[in-house]
């Protein structure tokens, strides 16, 4: 104002800070009531880098109403996600503090961060989002304008999209002295956030430790019913009143169409999970029900039916006298928009040669045609083309007029900018990602085959396939294959441009055979996968010697994924070697920076336990569990939203590591405890903890087991199997091997009880499933199907159906034989505990000589397999070699019987005095076994008497052994102290000492009921 010439007396002017009006409530009244917006502050400074905190007000489509900026629907629930967030500006200790919040496009990221910003903006806040435009550059931008000595808090929107802006955003707000919090959005976590990227030191320890939440559904599976459809109603109302602002849709009373709008029957669909679907959904209904609707099939997924609503706005905007694309066909716009979604354009010069690329576009019109496609859809101040959005609509879009027979992916590819090939790889694949949990299956696997086709014949630019790799969640089981093809490129590169520069290009090369090694592997290529692990630890040795502060967590990270493959292949002590290492390593990075790596030294100190696990050294492997579950209980105090998962997931390994030394009643409260605090967290997100409940489920089910408590054991295998098959409806490929393995288990647990029937059931569908996954993928789930095979073996013997049980055991054992020849240290383990089980169903059949020989080869490989890891496989040995005594007994050869049963006794000796609860039973059963041989009648066929004496000495050990057994549990060893006894009695008797029997006796009587209830 210069000057106001209405002025009754002076000249002087006052001005009124912003702050001090919009705190007036009538002040704001009236400026929401002129402008139907309320007024919000925004910081001055740095408006360049800052998204308005105005909602967007220029909508001009129906897709426009569903951008989270446009805030169409009211914002409703979050209530738990929002007291998080707002604990963790508020009372978390740390001055500067990064979190990240993931989860599927449309689940709510963006709105959920609007509403914090709203929030804090009204507690004097500085709060925003970072422009979306911001270019994601490597040399450092002028961030200075964000310096203030006000608390701040920014959100940056597609994070895994803008790496490097994350990273400077880091460093410049890393030393502020004001309270700051930067939440970064993403759609899936990944190398985005763990590569470093050129990063400082201290910017990526805070990006890489920073605590990853993945958002749940607003809408879960198990919400009510009335949730989804009060939802619906309220989206429908809100809808209505803004869609009489669109120019197009001006003269149609929408408030009066909303009542006639009803929820589809299908709401409750996992589809409808989806804030979006169920919004979008909303949209399109009320549109169908308004004066145009258009022609919809049945089951027509409703991204179809809002984009034939939105073809009206482009036809509508090309025939304006300013593009004169009138004579344009609907087909052609239609692609057109397509090509802006998958390529975009940065400048005028590559919107004009990609236009030239559309399908069906004449050359003459690609000028006006890319000058029109700057105005359906407004361009950030970076780019030349805006797009279609949402992301879904637009991904649905382009992939269903992209993609498929013909499909001119490569014309768009090739001679594309570094950009522009990075984004069409980036919305193809999570279009097809979308169109799979969808259910869209066949939909998901042709824009897969199509863009897998374009990557074969295009060149590649080597910055476009790493921007893709870190933002496509490659390691997804639908998306392996696309992975793979990315990854390899990578690798080929690095290769020959560190054999040119390795000074440079090395440590690229080590970070991409460590990602291709875990792509390997999940595909089963094990032995390839630990070939690129190796390579990539080997570099990272050489460059840690040269830098050690800059490489040694990348060494850590690379060992850490050395011993899981290493584990895999059977190479158990190596894999302990690299857990070590890695655990050395993260120590000594714990010690400098705590808040930084202990979560990952939490995370090696389990790895070590379950390595130590696999070689038998149970003691130290529950020592470093135990270390692990105290750093993540004393982290989740902290922060219990960012570690409380993890600590669960310590907890249940905990208890594994607890059962494995016999303390069983520990193991049981450490299950228990780590499914408790997953079923709290699925309380507030199923979604994201759903199958940890599940897999804490079965694990409990095996504990429960272990003490006794075979009816809970049941009903805990039950539960996970319900969960495990809902979860493999909607996403077969991720969960089915999880629902077979659950089955499995609940097979044992049916057969432990005495259902037969059902236990048969239960294994029959466990092993259909993995034989059907076996002959996708045969490397990996070859060895579970012969492990079905094997366990089925055993209910169908239980049933009295040997031949049937015989050919099971016989199939397992073949095909664990080969798989054993091809790769011995990783499955001879699995193919002697087939032959255990394979030994006995012989004998059945009367085929005493092979049960022998067959016991014979099981005692060679596990004496072979007890002199590398003694501590893992004795226990194994000891087993088969009772089993080899009980067969030379039945053909009479004493001696040889007679020192199988005492090499068990010895070793269970041995067992037992280091880990007494989990050996002490076998113990008992291997003495009981020892007193029959000795006493065995068959002595006297070798001129020989029987050692009675000696037979009644070791009844006495296993009936002091199964005494105290019995004393703390019943159910389980009551049946076999009274078969010891009878044994005993017996044995006292041939030797004259009647009383005793008698006494003997006369205990089993007064006992007999107790005794023959846990038969």
């Amino acid at each position: 104002m210069r000057q106001d010439r209405q002025a009754t007396g002076g000249t002087r002017l006052t001005a009124m800070p912003l702050k001090v009006l919009l705190a007036d409530d009538a002040f704001r009244a009236l400026i929401t009531e002129h402008t139907g917006w309320e007024p919000v502050l925004e910081p001055a400074e740095p408006s360049a880098l800052l998204a308005p905190a105005a909602r967007e007000r220029g909508l001009r489509s129906p897709a426009m109403l569903l951008r989270a900026e446009a805030e169409a629907v009211a914002f409703r629930g979050r209530e738990h996600e929002l007291d998080q967030l707002l604990g963790w500006c508020h009372q978390d200790t740390d001055t500067f503090s990064v979190r990240v919040l993931t989860g599927p496009g449309g689940q709510g990221k963006t709105r959920l961060a609007r509403q914090l910003t709203d929030i804090l903006r009204a507690r004097d806040w500085v709060s925003a989002h970072v422009r979306a435009d911001l270019a994601d550059v490597t040399t450092v931008p002028d961030l200075s304008s964000l310096d203030t000595a006000q608390r701040l808090q920014l959100t940056v929107d597609y994070a895994e999209t803008r790496p490097h802006l994350v990273r400077h955003l880091i460093e410049r707000l890393r030393t502020a002295r004001h309270r700051t919090r930067l939440l970064l959005l993403a759609r899936t976590d990944g190398p985005w956030r763990t590569d470093s990227l050129g990063a400082t030191a201290p910017a990526r320890e805070l990006l890489a430790s920073a605590p990853v939440i993945e958002l749940a559904p607003l809408f879960p599976s198990g919400a009510p019913p009335i949730a989804r459809a009060t939802a619906f109603i309220d989206a429908i109302v809100d809808l209505a009143s803004l869609l009489r602002h669109l120019p197009a849709f001006g003269r149609t009373d929408w408030a009066a169409v909303a009542p006639r709008v009803h929820p589809p029957a299908d709401l409750a669909d996992p589809r409808h999970d989806s804030v979006l679907t169920l919004q979008m959904t909303a949209l399109a209904t009320l549109l169908q029900h308004g004066p145009a609707p258009v022609a919809a099939s049945p089951g027509q997924p409703a991204e179809a039916t809002l984009l034939r609503h939105e073809q009206r706005y482009w036809e509508d905007t090309a025939r304006t006298p300013a593009f004169r694309l009138s004579n344009l066909s609907t087909a052609t716009l239609q692609r057109a928009v397509a090509v802006a979604v998958v390529c975009g354009a940065a400048h005028q010069a590559e919107a004009e040669a990609t236009a030239r690329k559309i399908p069906g576009l004449t050359p003459s019109r690609a000028l006006d045609t890319a000058d029109w496609l700057r105005s359906p859809y407004p361009p950030g101040t970076d780019r030349y083309w805006g797009s279609l959005q949402p992301d879904r609509v637009a991904e649905y879009h382009a992939s269903t007029l992209l993609t498929g027979p013909g499909a001119p992916l490569p014309a768009l590819m090739t001679d594309a900018s570094t950009d522009q090939q990075a984004q069409v790889i980036t919305v193809l694949a999570r279009a097809a990602v979308s169109h799979y949990n969808a259910h869209r299956i066949p939909d998901s696997e042709s824009v897969l085959r199509s863009l897998n086709a374009a990557l074969d014949t295009v060149p590649l630019d080597l910055d476009a396939v790493e921007k893709a790799n870190a933002v496509v969640p490659i390691r997804m089981p639908v998306l392996s294959d696309l992975g793979l093809k990315l990854t390899d490129v990578l690798v080929s590169t690095y290769r020959q441009l560190a054999s040119e520069d390795p000074a440079a290009f090395a440590p690229d090369l080590a970070r991409s055979l460590s990602n291709l090694g875990l792509m390997l592997s999940d595909l089963g290529r094990r032995a390839e996968a630990l070939t690129a692990a190796e390579q990539s630890v080997e570099i990272y040795h050489r460059l840690v010697h040269e830098d050690p502060d800059a490489y040694e967590p990348d060494l850590a990270n690379a060992m850490s994924g050395l011993d899981i493959h290493l584990s895999k292949m059977g190479r158990l002590q190596d894999a302990l070697a690299a857990a070590e290492e890695s655990l050395e390593i993260r120590q000594r990075l714990a010690r400098s920076n705590p808040v930084a790596y202990e979560p990952d030294l939490a995370q090696a100190l389990s790895n070590l336990g379950a390595d130590l696990s696999a070689v038998g050294r149970h003691g130290e492997a529950l020592d470093a569990e135990q270390r692990a579950v105290e750093i993540y209980r004393r982290l989740a105090g902290q922060d219990p939203a960012a570690y409380e998962a993890d600590l669960a997931t310590s907890l249940s390994n905990f208890g594994n590591r607890l059962a494995n030394v016999g303390r069983r009643q520990e193991a049981l409260a450490a299950g228990e405890e780590a499914l408790d605090i997953r079923r709290r967290l699925a309380l507030d997100n199923l979604a994201s903890h759903e199958f940890d409940v599940a897999s804490s489920l079965n694990n409990l089910s095996n504990l429960l087991s272990d003490v006794g408590r075979a009816e809970e054991a049941l009903d805990a295998a039950e539960q996970a199997v319900d969960i495990y098959r809902r979860l493999a409806r909607g996403n077969p490929a991720a969960y089915e091997p999880y629902l077979a393995t659950s089955l499995n288990n609940l097979g044992n647990w049916l057969w432990d009880i005495g259902s037969a029937e059902e236990a048969l059931a239960a294994s029959e569908e466990a092993l259909e499933s993995r034989q059907r996954l076996a002959l996708e993928n045969p490397a990996v789930y070859e060895p579970e199907f012969a492990g079905s095979l094997a366990n089925i073996s055993l209910c169908l013997s239980d049933m009295g159906r040997i031949e049937e049980a015989l050919s099971a055991a016989e199939q397992a054992v073949g095909v664990f034989d080969r798989l054993a020849r091809e790769d011995p240290a990783a499955h001879e383990p699995n193919l002697a505990k087939a032959l255990s089980g394979l030994s006995p169903l012989l004998s059945d059949v009367g085929r005493t000589e092979e049960a022998l020989a067959v016991e014979e080869r099981t005692v060679c490989l596990y004496r072979q397999l007890a002199r590398h890891n003694p501590a893992a496989y004795e226990p194994g040995l000891a087993a088969s070699l009772n089993n080899l005594g009980n067969w030379l007994m039945d053909v009479g050869r004493m001696e040889e019987a007679l020192d199988a049963e005492e090499q068990a006794v010895d070793i269970y000796r041995r067992l037992a005095r280091d880990t007494p609860a989990a050996s002490e039973p076998d113990l008992a059963a291997a003495l009981t076994n020892l007193a029959r041989a000795l006493r065995s009648p068959a002595w006297v066929q070798f001129k020989a008497q029987p050692d009675l004496s000696g037979a009644l000495r070791v009844t006495g050990e296993a009936v002091e052994l199964y005494r105290r057994l019995v004393a703390a549990r019943p159910t389980q060893f009551a049946s076999q102290l009274g078969n010891v006894l009878r044994l005993q009695a017996d044995l006292l008797t041939s030797l004259g000492r009647h009383r005793e029997a008698e006494e003997v006796r006369d205990w089993l009587a007064m006992n007999a009921a107790a005794l023959d209830s846990q038969k």
